[in-house]
C-alpha cells in the first residue's frame, strides 16, 4: 500500500477548504517567557525526543545546568522577531517554490500537467501515485494528464509538498544535528500521514494537517542547529524535565520559521497560534490534532524499529 492511500484509508480525499489570501506579515509583539521547569511529563505520553536521538528513556531527574543553559540558547533565539537565515535547514529556500505550485493547482489540467511535466521527480511521483492500487481499481493510468485528473487537487498538493520538502531534513553538520538527521525524514512523514489522517474528524483541512506534520519538525532541526553551535554538549539520554521544555520550545520555533511561508491561511493560522502560544496554551484545533498524530506516528515507528 503506498504512503498517499494510507492517508486516506476510508475513501476518497475531500476537497479542499478555501479561503482568502495568507495575511503577509504578522508585528503583534511576541512575549517570551523565561524558561521555567515543566511539570512532570504524562507517563502515556511517549515523547519524541529520545526517539530522534535514537537513545533510550529520558532520565528521571532535575535539570542540569548544562541543560538550563541549552534552554537559554534556545529561548534567546526565540526572542528574535524571526529566525535567523543561517539557521534555517539550507533547503528552506524551496518552500516558495512549493507556494507557487500550490497556488497554480487551480490552472486547467492540461497547464498543470505541463507544468509538472518539467519536474521529472514530480512527475514520476504524481505518476506513481495514480497508478498505485488505491486509484488503478478506476483503470490504467497513461499519461500526466489522466493521473492528475485521478488523483486530485488534494491529492496532487500532497505530492507536490512531499517532493519539494524531503530535502529541508538532510542532516546539516554538529553532534544532535548529526545524530537526529538521518531519522527526521522517516518521523516528518510519518507525522505528516498520521495528521492528515486525523485532520478531517477534526473538522480541519487535510493538507493543513499533512503540511503542519510535514514541517512541525523544522523546529528540532533548528533547535539542534542552536545547541550545536552554541559549544553546549548535552548528556545523552537527557532528563524528562529537559524534554519537555524543549519540546516546549521547539513547536514555537516552528512557529517563529513558519511565519515566512504563506502556503495557506490555514497553514499561517497555525503558525501564528504556535509561535505566539506554544503547545500548552494553544489554540488552534490543529495543534490538538498534531499532538494526537504525534503518539501514532511514534508508535508506528517504534514498532518497525522492533
Amino acid at each position: 500500500m503506498s504512503w498517499f492511500s494510507r492517508l486516506w484509508p476510508w475513501g476518497r480525499p475531500p476537497a479542499p477548504q478555501t479561503g482568502g489570501r495568507a495575511p503577509t506579515s504578522d508585528a503583534t509583539p511576541v512575549r517570551i517567557e523565561p524558561v521555567q521547569e515543566p511539570a512532570a511529563p504524562v507517563a502515556d505520553v511517549r515523547p519524541v525526543l529520545p526517539w530522534l536521538l535514537g537513545c533510550g528513556e529520558l532520565s528521571d531527574t532535575p535539570i542540569t545546568p548544562t541543560e538550563r543553559q541549552a534552554l537559554d540558547a534556545v529561548a534567546r533565539t526565540l526572542a528574535l522577531p524571526e529566525i535567523p537565515d543561517n539557521l534555517l535547514p539550507r533547503a528552506a529556500a524551496l518552500i516558495p517554490q512549493l507556494i507557487a505550485l500550490v497556488r497554480q493547482t487551480d490552472l486547467p489540467t492540461p497547464a498543470i500537467a505541463e507544468r509538472i511535466g518539467k519536474d521529472a521527480v514530480l512527475a514520476a511521483e504524481v505518476m506513481r501515485l495514480a497508478s498505485s492500487p488505491y486509484y488503478r481499481v478506476q483503470g490504467e493510468v497513461t499519461d500526466l494528464e489522466q493521473a492528475i485528473s485521478l488523483i486530485g487537487l488534494q491529492g496532487l498538493q500532497t505530492v507536490i509538498a512531499r517532493v519539494l520538502l524531503k530535502p529541508i531534513y538532510q542532516s546539516p553538520p554538529g553532534p544532535l544535528s548529526g545524530r537526529a538527521g538521518p531519522r527526521m525524514w522517516d518521523h516528518s512523514e510519518a507525522l505528516a500521514r498520521h495528521t492528515g489522517i486525523l485532520a478531517t474528524p477534526s473538522g480541519q483541512s487535510v493538507f493543513d494537517g499533512y503540511l503542519a506534520g510535514m514541517l512541525h519538525d523544522t523546529g528540532w532541526t533548528i533547535a539542534f542547529s542552536i545547541i550545536d553551535r552554541s559549544g553546549i554538549q548535552l548528556p545523552v539520554p537527557p532528563s524528562q524535565a529537559f524534554g519537555a521544555a524543549l519540546t516546549e520550545q521547539t513547536h514555537r520555533l516552528f512557529g517563529l520559521a513558519a511565519q515566512r511561508w504563506e502556503i495557506t491561511p490555514g497553514f499561517v493560522a497555525l503558525a501564528r497560534d504556535a509561535r505566539h502560544n506554544g503547545m500548552v496554551a494553544a489554540t488552534h484545533p490543529l495543534t490538538k490534532v498534531l499532538q494526537q498524530a504525534q503518539q501514532a506516528a511514534l508508535d508506528e515507528l517504534v514498532a518497525e524499529k522492533t
